[in-house]
């Protein structure tokens, strides 16, 4: 009689628990999407440059000689010069390794990243700022490269930094300075006037977009795999 009584008890839903890690990526997600959409309809499309104006005015007073010699140095760790050996290093290093859950994501990420940026590019076809700081830039403004592909690979490297096994408390330390110099490299576009301000904050947030997407896709096809 138990048993046939369980039987006929409703099955409860389970319940969707979602970690504080979970929580923020979905919040970061969803801000950045926002964001982006909003970039993209007001400034891109409506051409509303009173936030690109207004950051340009706010940097002009900080040009100095020195601090443009700084940035050019730090926008160099956005180049493809620099990410594509650092992208075969990390790929070379896991692939030795056997760490095919690291080296796959890493390759696959890279690619369609710059897929989605030249896409997006040559979709909206944004002109860049006309006063340069430095020599004159070919392609177009929208979204930062720079600041797109230069996001993506160091949130990789905060990625590589949270699977590691060192302590917590050097995972947060190194995950901010990568922040932090990735928001550099951002930075010092818009200074050198070769981006506005909306390109690169749209830059930010679409590589927030595509990394969450891409790490959610490749985890649910090694789920599939190993289920």
């Amino acid at each position: 009689m138990t048993k046939l009584n369980q039987l006929h008890q409703p099955i409860k839903k389970k319940e969707i628990e979602l970690s504080p890690g979970g929580l923020i990526v979905l919040v970061s997600f969803s801000v950045c999407f926002i964001i982006l959409l909003l970039i993209t309809i007001l400034v891109v499309v409506n051409h509303n440059t009173s936030f690109d104006e207004f950051i340009f005015s706010k940097l002009q007073d900080m040009t100095s000689l020195s601090l443009t010699k700084l940035l050019l140095f730090i926008t160099f760790f956005g180049t493809f010069n620099f990410l594509l050996p650092a992208y075969l290093v990390l790929i070379i290093y896991y692939l030795f390794k056997r760490k095919k859950f690291l080296y796959l994501p890493i390759l696959f990420i890279g690619l369609s990243s710059t897929a989605a940026l030249y896409s997006l590019k040559y979709l909206f076809k944004r002109p860049r700022p006309l006063d340069p700081l430095l020599h004159s830039v070919n392609g177009f403004s929208f979204p930062s490269g720079h600041s797109f592909s230069g996001f993506t690979f160091f949130g990789i490297l905060i990625y590589i930094v949270w699977q590691s096994k060192i302590k917590k408390i050097w995972k947060w330390i190194l995950s901010v300075l990568l922040f932090i110099f990735a928001f550099s490299i951002g930075l010092s576009r818009i200074y050198l006037h070769v981006h506005f301000a909306s390109d690169v904050l749209a830059g930010f947030c679409l590589s927030v977009i595509w990394l969450t997407i891409s790490f959610w896709i490749l985890q649910a096809v090694n789920k599939n795999r190993n289920g």
